[in-house]
């Protein structure tokens, strides 16, 4: 190996350990581990109700065209409604039996909307007129969901920061800094939904009570002890 080879090398090596030194904590300090949850509890801010369309025929077609009928009907008369977001979701044909004698063709109208009253009064209407109600439930939008995760996370943070006080005092040590500070991010699955059982007439315009939610933040760290 020539000098400026070996020379090179030499320094790659130097600054490879030196990385390592500033990594790793002087052998006098105490490395802790903590890792803490925070919660706070929230009352849902949109009710969201599936209305399904559903239609049996002799022919896919003819199903088809029912459901088609239904699923229109009902997003003229949502889209009435201030407040209320409607999307048709879900489209299906199958056929009835193994014969294929009849054909089953189905599809979800989705509702989402801040007005309670309004959406379940829709709801009803959407029943009389032939849709089922399949489910129905109160839950956080998105932008709420994300205001309460950062508040939880502030919450795991000064759970931290006292749990990290007492291990420290507890030990005859004191905190010097944090090493490395890990966040998980909000989740945004929905709870289910309350399944509804399918009516074969029409029903009573169906009920919702919003229930407030746990929305959990998880934090954990690496804090650096000193005497």
């Amino acid at each position: 190996m020539t000098g400026w080879r070996i020379a090179a090398a030499a320094a790659a090596i130097a600054l490879l350990g030196g990385r390592a030194d500033a990594q790793t904590p002087p052998p006098s300090d105490t490395l802790l581990h903590l890792s803490t949850t925070g919660t706070v509890q929230v009352s849902p801010d949109q009710l969201v109700a599936d209305l399904v369309a559903q239609s049996t025929s002799p022919s896919a077609a003819a199903a088809q065209r029912r459901v088609n009928a239904l699923i229109a009907d009902g997003m003229k008369m949502a889209q009435g409604i201030a407040g209320v977001d409607v999307r048709a979701i879900g489209y299906s044909v199958a056929p009835g039996d193994d014969k294929r004698t009849s054909w089953v063709a189905q599809q979800t109208l989705e509702l989402r909307g801040a007005d309670g009253p309004s959406l379940l009064d829709l709801a009803g209407r959407l029943q009389e007129h032939g849709l089922a109600a399949a489910a129905l439930d109160w839950q956080l939008s998105p932008a709420l969901r994300r205001r309460a995760h950062d508040d939880a996370t502030i919450a795991a943070l000064k759970e931290m920061q006292a749990r990290a006080a007492s291990a420290a005092a507890a030990l005859g040590l004191h905190i010097d800094h944090l090493q490395d500070v890990r966040l998980d991010g909000p989740v945004y699955q929905p709870r289910p939904m309350m399944a509804m059982a399918r009516a074969a007439s029409p029903a009573p315009a169906p009920q919702a009570t919003a229930a407030p939610e746990d929305v959990t933040a998880n934090v954990s760290a690496d804090l650096v002890l000193r005497p």
